[in-house]
């Protein structure tokens, strides 16, 4: 949970300074809409990606490669830990619950209550489609009250207060809102509002769905300036700059700052504009590489149980100076100081099961391999099988830290091994 909101609020954030660096005063609004609808269903989905971890390239053979196998007998090396959340997860995870149902209650109160409304006035009022004469979408219904009710759309209703308009007026307005029909932007709205309803903790979210209903409102602009000359059409901003309507649901004609939207009528498209968006593509990967949850290799692996067939998991090849490994057995295999009894209970009591890995319920077994020189250093540590989360990390650091082990020996002297270590990280 913490992993998804840190991540999520980080890319929004960064995705957010983009957008106001590179395209909120530049007139290439279709691409200004796209970049945030994508990037706001980018920055909560990536964290939840699984992306399979790269075994680690190393100049020594693979594990299965090996040639002289030492079979033991004795427990697997097991890391357990309670799947259940820690208390402070818990409380996080309820006040996030919580926040959560409340914001989609209030989405579905409005959006019950905008339907409901609209009904009414189809009840009420004359509905017209563009077969009446009227310059709507086809599909579209429009309805007509004798108030001063601000204009809106609400999927393909539009709504229009006639009281004090003229027909060049209205021309205007219907213009106005049959781009928000042609161009489904309910559906963004809804959207937007599901998404922020599902990130409600992070702002940069919030912010995105303020600058798409910008967007939506540019757009419809410059639909009204093909139809209305722009004193005509900044004269009915003004006039309609008072209204009242369901702002967080339809696309209102006057919801958005009348200043911002004058400012943006006299912008045009810059030349580096759309090039400016490219600089997402690297936010995304670099988001990624850090972001996804990690598995191993083999996310299919089946895990196994505590007990460890014999002759199944350490493996030993000897090496001999700097020349290729020798195929024949060891005399003495590599042995941890006071056996393989002692080596388990080193690992168990000094590793811990990562936070990471608990919260995403990853687990599975890690294998490390590392080379016991002469004097019984361990060297060359790698992951050669591992499964994310963490895990991969904290056996690293336990191994890394063991103290010098007894080397090989062939024909009586010490020489260095490879050896491959399990270890099986498990959920209770």
């Amino acid at each position: 949970m913490t992993h998804w909101m840190l991540y999520s609020t980080l890319a929004a954030g960064l995705f957010y300074g983009l957008y106001m660096l590179s395209l909120r005063r530049d007139r290439r609004l279709r691409l200004s809409r796209v970049y945030l609808i994508v990037t706001m269903v980018f920055s909560l989905t990536y964290p939840l990606v699984r992306m399979p971890e790269t075994l680690v390239s190393s100049s020594m053979p693979e594990v299965p490669a090996l040639s002289a196998l030492l079979s033991f007998d004795g427990d697997e090396i097991v890391v357990t830990a309670d799947a259940k959340a820690s208390g402070l997860t818990d409380t996080l995870l309820a006040v996030y619950i919580i926040g959560v149902v409340l914001t989609l209650a209030i989405l579905l109160v409005q959006t019950v209550m905008q339907a409901v409304a609209v009904l009414k006035l189809r009840r009420k009022y004359s509905v017209y489609r563009a077969e009446d004469g009227f310059l709507i979408p086809q599909g579209a219904s429009l309805i007509l009250t004798p108030d001063d009710t601000t204009p809106y759309s609400f999927f393909n209703q539009i709504v229009v207060g006639t009281q004090g308009l003229n027909d060049d007026e209205l021309r205007c307005i219907l213009a106005h809102e049959s781009l928000h029909v042609r161009q489904k932007h309910t559906m963004d709205v809804l959207l937007a509002r599901l998404l922020c309803c599902v990130a409600w903790f992070n702002p940069f979210t919030w912010l995105v769905m303020h600058e798409l209903f910008a967007v939506h409102e540019y757009q419809a602009d410059t639909a009204s300036l093909g139809e209305c000359g722009r004193e005509d059409y900044l004269h009915l901003l003004y006039r309609q700059a008072t209204g009242t309507g369901y702002g967080h649901i339809t696309n209102n004609f006057n919801s958005i700052n009348i200043k911002k939207r004058i400012v943006m009528m006299n912008k045009t498209k810059t030349r580096f504009g759309a090039w400016k968006v490219l600089a997402a593509l690297p936010i995304a990967a670099l988001l990624m590489t850090v972001g996804c949850i990690r598995e191993g290799s083999n996310p299919g692996d089946e895990i196994v149980s505590e007990k460890a067939d014999a002759g199944t998991e350490a493996t030993i090849e000897p090496v001999i100076s700097n020349t290729k490994p020798d195929p024949s057995v060891l005399d003495e295999a590599p042995e941890f100081p006071g056996g393989m009894e002692a080596l388990y209970k080193y690992i168990s009591e000094n590793i811990q099961y990562p936070e990471q890995a608990k919260e995403a319920n990853i687990e599975g077994r890690v294998v490390m391999q590392f080379t016991v020189t002469e004097d019984g250093s361990i060297v060359n540590v790698e992951v050669a099988r591992g499964i994310g989360g963490g895990c991969d990390e904290e056996a690293l650091r336990v191994v890394k830290a063991m103290p010098k082990w007894k080397p090989a020996i062939k024909d009586g002297k010490p020489v260095a091994g490879q050896y491959a270590l399990p270890i099986l990280f498990k959920l209770q």
